[in-house]
Parts: C-alpha cells; sequence; structure tokens
C-alpha cells in the first residue's frame, strides 16, 4: 500500500497527488479492515504534512487530500 518516508525525505505535490488517488483507490477495497483503512489514513496525513505550501501544485495537493478524506468517511 503506502511506505513510510523519513522526516527529511521530500515528497512532491504531485507525488501526494498520486498517492492519495492511490489511497481512494484503497478505500474502494472492501476486504480492508478497519485497522488497516486507519493506518492508511494516518501515513496520508503524515505525508501532507511534509509537502511545502510555496511548491507549485501544493493547492491541487490540497484538494487530492480532501477527497481522500472523503473516501475514507464515506467509501462506496
Amino acid at each position: 500500500m503506502q511506505k513510510q518516508l523519513i522526516a527529511n525525505q521530500a515528497l512532491s505535490p504531485s507525488g501526494f497527488v498520486s498517492e492519495a488517488q492511490e489511497f481512494q483507490s484503497v478505500m474502494r477495497n472492501r476486504s480492508i479492515d478497519a485497522k488497516e483503512r486507519k493506518r492508511a489514513l494516518c501515513l496520508l496525513v503524515n505525508h501532507a504534512g511534509m509537502l511545502k505550501p510555496g511548491e507549485t501544485g501544493f493547492e491541487g495537493a490540497g484538494v487530492a487530500l480532501k477527497d481522500a478524506l472523503c473516501a475514507w468517511l464515506l467509501p462506496e
């Protein structure tokens, strides 16, 4: 699924958008239990905190995070 990033490892906004889209796909998989869903969400939020606000694409990453959170709260 998702991998843990080291604190000083950079994540580009476009990389985060891809990760958020993958997260949404995972949330549609009903075979994944609540513990694994929570773990995936925690990783995604942690990675969002590593983004730099001045980077190109930051706003798009924010939208991707919102969409991912909605997928977690309201799985299809």
